[in-house]
C-alpha cells in the first residue's frame, strides 16, 4: 500500500533547505512533492541541483512589498488549487502564511479536510508590531490559516510564540529550523585549513598571513548596520582585518567610515559560495550587527565553518543557536561597544576563539539538516495519522 503523499509549499528556491528536502525526499514513507510560488526575486536567484526532488513552479505573479531593505515580494499563484487537485495530497506544508496563494491553498485543504502544517520565521522581536492597526489587520487575513493548521513548524522557540498569538496553543509545534547544508560546509572549511589553501586565499583578498580574520557577509543597507561592523572593528587593538563581503547602497558609507584604513576590505561580493565558506573557515569571526533578521542563515553556515559568530540579538538565528560565551556571541543591537568588546577578546585568546569556533560547528550539525528533516517527517506523520484540525 502506497504511503501518504506530501505536498511542500514555497516561496522561492533557496540555498537554506535544499539538503533538508533531499532528506525528506530520500525518507518519507511515500510521494512527495517541492512547490514554488516562483522561480527567484530580485536579488535572490540562485542555481540550485534538485536531483532526487519531485518540483514544480507554479505559474503566478509577484508583487514587490513596500520595503527597499527586503527582497520579499507577495505572490500570486491562480491555479495552486487545480494543482494541488490533480496530485491528491494527503498532508500539506506552508512555507509561511502572508501569500495569498497559500491562502488559497489553504482554503482548498480545509474544503477537502487535508491537514496542513505552517512554517514559521517570524519572532516576536522581528515583528513590526503586535499592536495596532497593521496587527489587526494582519489577524484578520491571516489569523484563521494559523487556527486551522494541523501543527506549527517555527524555526525555534520565539517564532513558536509569535505563532501562537494568532490562535491555538494547543496544536503540536515542532522546530524546523532554517540551515543550509552543514555537512558540504564543513567538509569545504576543512579543505581549506589543508595545505597552501588559506594562504592562497589570505593572498587573493590581500590578507596578511598572521592577521586575525573579521568577516561580514550581507547587502550593504541600512537594514544590515554594515557600519557598526567598521566602527567597532576600528576601535580593535592588533592585528587583525575586516573582509567586508557583499554590496549596496551603503557601500559608499562604509568606505568613507573606514577612512583609507587598508584593513577594512570591501571587495564587493563573492559569487562562488566555496569563497565564502573558506574566508569563514579561516575568519576569527563573523559579525552580523543587523537591525532585523528573521533568520540569518549565515550564521548556520559560519557556525558550521567552525567560525565564532558575533550577532545582535535582533538576528533569528542567533537566538536560537548562540549560547552567549559559550559558542559565540549575542550583543544588543547597535551596541558598537559591545561588538568591539567580544572582537577584542578573540584577538587577544586565540585559543578562546578556536574553542568557541568548536563548540559553534558542533551545535550548527546538531541543529542542522539532519535535526530539520526529522522534525518535519515526524510531525507532518502524526498528522497524516490524526487527521485535519477540527
Amino acid at each position: 500500500m502506497p504511503g501518504p503523499r506530501l505536498y511542500y509549499l514555497d516561496d522561492i528556491p533557496t540555498p537554506y533547505r535544499l539538503g533538508v528536502h533531499k532528506l525528506i525526499a530520500e525518507r518519507w514513507p511515500g510521494s512527495y512533492r517541492l512547490g514554488f510560488c516562483a522561480r527567484s526575486e530580485p536579488g535572490r536567484d540562485w542555481t540550485l541541483d534538485f536531483t532526487g526532488i519531485d518540483t514544480e513552479f507554479l505559474e503566478g505573479r509577484q508583487f514587490a512589498r513596500p520595503s527597499p531593505d527586503n527582497p520579499f515580494q507577495f505572490k500570486w499563484n491562480p491555479g495552486v488549487a487545480r494543482s494541488l487537485a490533480a496530485w491528491k495530497p494527503d498532508i500539506v506544508i506552508f512555507s509561511g502564511y502572508t501569500h495569498p496563494t497559500i491562502w488559497r491553498a489553504a482554503r482548498w485543504c480545509i474544503r477537502n479536510r487535508v491537514p496542513y502544517g505552517v512554517v514559521s520565521e517570524t519572532s516576536l522581536r522581528s515583528a513590526i508590531s503586535t499592536s495596532g492597526w497593521r496587527w489587526v489587520i494582519k489577524r484578520l487575513l491571516t489569523a484563521w490559516i494559523v487556527r486551522n493548521m494541523a501543527f506549527g513548524l517555527p524555526l525555534g522557540g520565539e517564532a513558536a510564540d509569535y505563532l501562537r498569538q494568532f490562535g491555538p496553543t494547543d496544536v503540536p509545534m515542532t522546530f524546523f529550523p532554517n540551515t543550509p547544508d552543514t555537512t558540504q560546509i564543513v567538509a569545504q572549511a576543512n579543505r581549506i585549513k589543508q595545505g597552501d589553501a588559506e594562504a592562497a586565499l589570505r593572498a587573493k583578498f590581500g590578507i596578511p598571513q598572521d592577521a586575525a580574520i573579521f568577516l561580514f557577509a550581507g547587502r550593504l543597507i541600512d537594514a544590515k548596520r554594515p557600519l557598526d561592523a567598521v566602527h567597532a572593528f576600528k576601535r580593535l587593538r592588533g592585528d587583525a582585518v575586516l573582509v567586508m563581503i557583499g554590496d549596496g547602497d551603503r557601500m559608499a558609507a562604509v568606505r568613507e567610515a573606514a577612512d583609507g584604513d587598508a584593513r577594512v576590505i570591501c571587495p564587493g561580493w563573492a559569487k562562488e559560495p566555496e569563497t565564502i565558506f573558506g574566508l569563514m573557515a579561516i575568519a576569527t569571526a563573523l559579525i552580523l550587527p543587523s537591525q532585523s533578521e528573521t533568520w540569518g542563515a549565515v550564521v548556520n553556515e559560519a557556525m558550521a565553518a567552525e567560525t565564532t559568530v558575533i550577532s545582535s540579538d535582533r538576528v533569528g538565528a542567533a537566538i536560537e543557536l548562540i549560547r552567549d560565551g559559550e559558542n559565540g556571541y549575542v550583543v544588543p543591537v547597535g551596541e558598537v561597544s559591545g561588538y568591539a568588546r567580544a572582537m577584542q577578546q578573540l584577538v587577544d585568546d586565540p585559543e578562546l576563539a578556536a574553542a568557541l569556533g568548536r563548540a559553534a560547528r558542533q551545535t550548527a550539525i546538531a541543529q542542522g539538516e539532519e535535526f530539520a528533516a526529522a522534525n518535519l517527517i515526524a510531525a507532518a506523520s502524526a498528522a497524516a495519522a490524526t487527521g485535519p484540525r477540527r
